[in-house]
């Protein structure tokens, strides 16, 4: 395909994401100002047409894309930028306060995604099951309660509150105990240890024993993996708007909510890279209305957008992957101030 006819497929895709119009050869001519001959634009439009690239619409005699078309232009022609420096900022600041609790960490990033976007925004949690203990800390906070914080190498996976008379001192050797037995371990792992200890007949005390039971029904609860979805209430009018039934669309969020369905699904199209999923790419037929814009930010995790297949890819791309490599950033880095403000504030300290 020589380099006009490039332009005037762009120019139509261009213009059907921005105004759900098809487009016509007169309103390429008079709104971009193409430099070529009213003929030439037809005879352009009807060698993308013969390509499958563009098709004729219902409600007029302009054209607009095919899904075929959606692909090459994703694929060859959009147009991608680097997001503004506002939308940054207030990606930045909006993880800025943010407690490093991995799944308080998610659903703040899917309200993001949908957020800047309008569309639907999710995040496949990680497989933790894959990740290392780092820490378990406990701090004593009162005569009869202690706080105990779980730590992972993303970040704090649990916060909870145990009853225990041991004193501070004796809770730093059973947290020295469990931390030279347990740390670097897989949580896997770390669960399975948990568990032999919990059942098993030892010397170790009843604040001990509670301690691994703590540890393996915090374990058993946090590996199953989570898919936090948020802007539903943006993707429904957006794919009402573009002519699909509501029992069509009603069929899209009942996937969504199939956590383990979606789950697999999300996972097996992570990439380090952002990608496309568009309309019937997509292998799951309640998604052939939609585009999936996704990439993974590790340890098997996915985030990215959903939405009608009239899509603003080129916004979409910008905002998946900021705010993806901000998030792979935030889980790789070091989480001790975390757990010490965490542990400092619930001792009042």
């Amino acid at each position: 395909m020589d380099n006009r006819k490039r332009l005037v497929l762009k120019t139509i895709v261009d213009h059907y994401i921005k105004t759900g119009q098809p487009v016509s050869s007169q309103t390429l001519l008079e709104d971009y100002g193409l430099t070529v001959s009213s003929a030439t634009i037809r005879n352009d439009m009807k060698y993308l047409e013969q390509k499958g690239l563009i098709q004729k619409a219902y409600s007029s005699a302009g054209r607009v894309p095919t899904e075929l078309g959606y692909r090459f232009f994703v694929d060859w022609l959009v147009e991608l930028s680097e997001l503004n420096r506002r939308d940054q900022h207030a990606i930045i600041e909006s993880y800025r306060f943010q407690r490093q609790e991995i799944e308080e960490l998610l659903r703040q990033t899917a309200f993001l995604l949908a957020n800047m976007s309008g569309y639907a925004g999710f995040v496949l949690s990680p497989r933790l099951e894959e990740t290392q203990l780092e820490s378990i800390v406990f701090v004593k906070l009162d005569v009869e309660n202690v706080l105990v914080v779980i730590v992972s190498e993303l970040g704090i996976i649990e916060h909870c509150m145990i009853r225990s008379p041991l004193s501070p001192e004796e809770l730093q050797e059973i947290g020295t105990l469990l931390n030279g037995r347990l740390r670097g371990h897989r949580l896997d792992e770390v669960r399975d240890e948990a568990l032999r200890f919990a059942e098993g007949d030892g010397w170790y005390d009843s604040t001990l024993r509670n301690a691994f039971v703590l540890l393996k029904e915090t374990l058993e609860r946090r590996l199953q993996r989570r898919l936090h979805v948020e802007g539903v209430f943006n993707l429904l009018p957006r794919l009402l708007g573009e002519g699909l039934l509501l029992e069509d669309a009603l069929e899209v969020f009942t996937l969504l909510g199939d956590a383990d369905r979606s789950s697999l699904y999300l996972e097996s199209l992570s990439s380090p890279q952002v990608k496309v999923n568009i309309g019937s790419e997509n292998e799951a037929s309640e998604l052939h209305p939609c585009s999936l814009v996704l990439m993974g930010y590790g340890f098997s995790g996915v985030l990215g957008l959903l939405g009608p297949v009239r899509m603003d890819y080129s916004k979409a791309f910008s905002i998946t992957s900021y705010i993806g490599n901000r998030l792979r950033t935030i889980l790789t880095l070091s989480h001790r101030a975390n757990i010490l403000t965490l542990t400092r504030e619930a001792s009042g300290q």
